[in-house]
């Protein structure tokens, strides 16, 4: 009998629409019993290729929307000058940017269409990505926004990020629109 786990950070966002970090080799069990028809990759790497051969062999469409450059700007690693800001005698990093907008909404523009139900959003920990955009994927759903928050802290545990829950409170919802074409395509 096969083994059924989860994806790290898996959870249920609402009927048909899932989260979590990148899925692993021992997930795939799991999620091929959310019978997925989209994976909208959100992380700031590409995707695993055992990733890419599993959603190959089951059909499962993949938006890959990850950026063709590193957006960490924190690179190269911290024994050089760039990135790093000394304080103490110790360097410390900057704090890392929030996904960028156009991300956020071209993610939200798929969700936006029932054809790409069941859909499963991730990065490659599950947490701060794909935890934006479903912050502001409540947003649209006019949730309070403590409510978005409590579940952004709820996967990101102490490694909240400060700017993630600025970006999602400061998002205009306005930059988010579908025509009756597209939500039936």
């Amino acid at each position: 009998m096969a083994k059924i786990v989860p994806p790290m950070n898996f959870g249920l966002v609402e009927d048909g629409f899932y989260r979590s970090a990148q899925p692993s080799e021992l997930n795939f069990s799991f999620l091929e019993k959310l019978n997925l028809k989209t994976i909208i990759w959100v992380g700031a790497e590409e995707p695993s290729e055992i990733l890419l051969s599993f959603l190959d062999s089951q059909g499962i469409k993949l938006h890959n929307l990850a950026p063709q450059v590193s957006l960490n700007p924190h690179f190269p690693p911290p024994y050089t000058d760039s990135g790093v800001v000394p304080i103490s005698g110790q360097y410390h990093l900057p704090p890392l940017p929030p996904p960028p907008e156009p991300l956020i909404i071209q993610s939200l523009t798929l969700l936006l269409r029932p054809s790409t139900f069941p859909t499963l959003v991730c990065c490659n920990m599950g947490r701060h990505r794909t935890g934006t955009v479903v912050g502001c994927y409540r947003k649209l759903q006019r949730w309070a926004l403590s409510s978005i928050l409590e579940e952004y802290r709820r996967y990101a545990g102490m490694k909240v990020r400060i700017l993630n829950e600025q970006f999602i409170e400061l998002f205009d919802t306005d930059l988010v629109s579908i025509t009756a074409e597209q939500a039936l395509a």
